[in-house]
């Protein structure tokens, strides 16, 4: 009976092989923000010139010669009038017209864009390790097996006596 008593007790005490599992959760997040912004410029720059000049040279010579005796004779420039009255009219007139236009437009643009892009990146990983150390117990079990049942096989009237 004690033999017995310790083969209960010793199979007991053995066990299955252990396993340790470590599970590794990691997660990274990366967020990202690329901003360009957009800015517009616009130059604009106009010059006007206009400038009018107008010449008016007027010369008028007017002569009216008329002799205190008219019997005698006058001589003007080389020429020789009797008993006249004479007149003399010159007119001289110089018109100049002169206009200058001057004009320029300048319109100049600057552009820039804002592009604005967002992103988002997650990423999970999931690491399992399995630790399993080799149990030899089982091969114990198997060889006191073995002895309890070769132990009986000798004892087996003893044992037949006591049961019956």
């Amino acid at each position: 009976m004690k033999k017995i008593l310790l083969l209960i007790f010793i199979s007991t005490l053995t066990s299955c092989a252990s396993r340790k599992v470590i599970t590794d959760r990691t997660e990274i997040k990366k967020d990202s923000v690329v901003e360009t912004k957009v800015t517009v410029t616009v130059t604009e720059i106009e010059k006007k010139l206009d400038s009018t000049n107008i010449i008016l040279v007027v010369d008028n010579n007017e002569f009216t010669i008329t002799p205190i005796d008219t019997t005698k004779e006058i001589i003007v420039e080389g020429k020789r009038y009797k008993n006249v009255i004479l007149t003399i009219k010159k007119n001289k007139t110089n018109v100049s017209y002169f206009n200058k236009n001057k004009e320029s437009y300048t319109k100049s643009k600057d552009s820039t864009s804002t592009n604005k892009i967002v992103k988002k990146e997650t990423v999970n990983t999931k690491q399992k390790k399995i630790d399993k150390k080799q149990n030899n117990w089982g091969f114990i079990l198997l060889l006191l097996l073995l002895l309890t049942i070769y132990i009986l096989w000798q004892n087996r009237q003893w044992l037949l006596k006591k049961l019956l």
